[in-house]
């Protein structure tokens, strides 16, 4: 049911009020102070029972006090509870000029103007002046329904009916010149004159507040429209193309019957409004489109009469129409995830039709779950740390500009981690060893955080030496030592050691260079013989360059503490055997061999294969 304010209603308009349960018209004859002889209180809306229902005496003692006259009295203590009880106390408490008989003429009016609710016009109110007779006091000023207008004369707005024909009807306006006569109107609407004992129709006259509403039939209601919402909020910056929340306050209602709010948009500055919303809720969404200029929304609230509140308006924002960036063209992550490791992620870079692009968002996903933002900043490359214990790992990425426009992920796969901790190894050498011309060793140990068996590999070149279960207690020792460092090419070598517990691998590599110019080849132990030895013969196979400096010696007391040598170059070169000249031995007769290789001015180098030989 729609309702409108009683103020909003024309001077003229009928509404409806209940006289004893029945809805009876009343014309608005009246909206405000009538002029500065009525007290404030005077201003509401006046209303006039349009169609008599009564005629009675305006005193019973036949004088002209209206103060204290029969009508005055029944229309405030009877006539007003004929009312509907919510209306009754609606009327307004009023003070209205008056002259109390003929025995005071004075006019009584503002703050010292008869106090009433109910009552009857006067004879200014409805047109009459003492210009039309003498005897009219100025008890009062025209109301505007009473103006001579285009179709109907004041003459014919005076004119009211009894039981359906015009009768004469009483004012409140004593005959000033008459103590027992006061003023009405006839059936023609001109002046009548009565006698305060005799009966005229009654016409009650009484002033409502101007909030009151009038629904469609009519009728006056005491409902009251909601307070209007004490806030809305939008969005400080809002960019086309995007939904926009709208909120709003609270509204209250005195009947408590608030039903909802209406909610309107304009995008003209406020030139016009659009309704996007109604209901009970105090926020809605709304989408802003791309290229609006500027947008703001007003909301009000409304009850389940009709009546609504003023609107709450929102500041007009500008509309930022701006256009979010592409999505990054890639994004790159490792294969291989080691938990407790760091891990790098790259992008490749994103565009932005409106120039504006400000950086990038990268977001990261554990185990399937929530995304959560890890690096926002203007870098292609992010290095993130790995939490051990994570099953899986996935990231995207997007772009975003100025204007705080974000555009679409690039997502990776999902990476698996791998939770397993590799083998450690421990060893203080370190780097390139740098020239070496004989055997070295070198000392390492080996752990493994998870306690997994641990196999250890050694190598130089690529080449494996030995391979083995260690002991994460025990000390190891890589020898590059005797024949096996013999056998090495001069030149840089690579050497590595490998630690894996199955699962993942680590490595230590060392290098050095091998540089041997020299070479001395001899038994270890000599060869014991039970007689005198008396000659040998050697061949010395291999690679010995011709301006290597080159000798071989043979001793037949190897055992002595200070054996005799003797050269055997020339024969081993022929092939030849070589015939001892020292014969003695005193800690016994026994046989060793010496060759000594070193390289000449060429610096080529050679090898040896094989020395081979006998004694007797």
């Amino acid at each position: 049911m729609a309702a409108v304010a009683l103020n909003s209603k024309a001077v003229g308009s009928t509404v409806k009020l209940k006289v004893d349960g029945v809805l009876r018209d009343f014309i608005i004859v009246h909206k405000g102070r009538p002029s500065t002889l009525y007290d404030s209180s005077c201003d509401g809306v006046w209303l006039l029972l349009k169609d008599m229902l009564e005629t009675r005496q305006w005193h019973s003692s036949n004088v002209n006090d209206y103060k204290n006259s029969a009508i005055h009295a029944y229309l405030n203590n009877t006539w007003i509870n004929k009312l509907d009880a919510n209306i009754q106390a609606q009327v307004k408490q009023v003070k209205l000029p008056y002259v109390n008989g003929t025995a005071n003429s004075a006019v009584a009016s503002g703050a010292n103007g008869l106090s009433c609710k109910v009552f009857l016009l006067s004879g200014y109110e409805v047109g009459f002046t003492t210009s039309d007779n003498s005897y009219f006091p100025t008890d009062g000023a025209k109301l505007s329904y009473f103006e001579n207008g285009t179709g109907q004369s004041a003459l014919n707005k005076r004119i009211a009916n009894y039981n359906g024909s015009a009768t004469s009807w009483w004012l409140r306006s004593p005959d000033t010149g008459v103590a027992s006569g006061a003023w009405g109107v006839n059936s023609s609407g001109n002046y009548d004159y009565g006698s305060c004992a005799g009966t005229y129709g009654v016409r009650p006259a009484l002033i409502l507040p101007s909030s009151l509403l009038v629904s469609d039939d009519g009728s006056v209601n005491t409902n009251t429209a909601p307070t209007t919402p004490g806030s809305i909020t939008i969005p400080e910056s809002i960019q086309g193309g995007e939904t926009i929340t709208v909120s709003w306050a609270a509204s209250s209602d005195a009947e408590s019957n608030l039903e909802g709010y209406i909610v309107e948009r304009s995008t003209d500055g406020g030139a016009s409004w659009a309704q996007i919303y109604q209901g009970s809720s105090r926020s809605t969404t709304n989408p802003v489109p791309f290229g609006t200029g500027t947008v703001q929304y007003r909301v009000k609230a409304y009850d389940t009469d009709g009546a609504s509140s003023a609107y709450r308006t929102s500041a007009a924002i500008t509309v930022i129409n701006n256009l979010a960036p592409g999505a990054p063209t890639s994004i790159t992550v490792p294969n291989t995830v080691m938990g407790g490791g760091n891990l790098a992620i790259t992008w490749g870079a994103a565009t932005d039709s409106d120039g504006d692009l400000a950086g990038y968002s990268l977001e990261r996903q554990v185990d399937g779950g929530e995304w959560t933002q890890i690096y926002s900043g203007t870098a292609l490359s992010f290095t993130d740390s790995i939490t051990k214990g994570w099953a899986s790992v996935a990231y995207r990425v997007r772009a975003y500009d100025s204007h705080s426009a974000y555009g679409d992920y690039s997502t990776s796969e999902t990476r698996t981690v791998n939770n397993n901790t590799p083998p450690a190894i421990v060893c203080t050498t370190t780097g390139d060893l740098g020239t070496k011309s004989a055997g070295f060793t070198i000392s390492y140990q080996v752990s493994d955080a998870d306690s997994d068996p641990i196999t250890v590999s050694e190598a130089i070149d690529g080449a494996l030496k030995r391979s083995f279960t260690a002991d994460p207690a025990a000390s190891n020792s890589f020898a590059v030592t005797g024949e096996y460092f013999m056998k090495l090419a001069n030149g840089q070598h690579t050497l590595k050691i490998t630690a894996s517990d199955g699962k993942e691998a680590s490595a230590h590599e060392i290098t050095f260079t091998k540089e041997v110019t020299a070479a001395s080849i001899s038994l270890d132990e000599p060869m014991e013989a039970d007689a005198k030895i008396t000659v040998c013969v050697l061949s010395v196979t291999g690679d010995i360059p011709t301006d290597a400096e080159y000798k071989v010696e043979v001793t037949n007391n190897a055992n002595d503490e200070t054996p005799v040598w003797e050269e055997c170059t020339t024969e081993v070169k022929n092939g030849a055997n070589h015939v001892f000249t020292n014969e003695t031995a005193a800690s016994g007769f026994a046989f060793n061999f010496r060759v000594t290789v070193e390289r000449g001015e060429s610096g080529k180098g050679g090898y040896i294969t094989s020395i081979q030989g006998g004694f007797q």
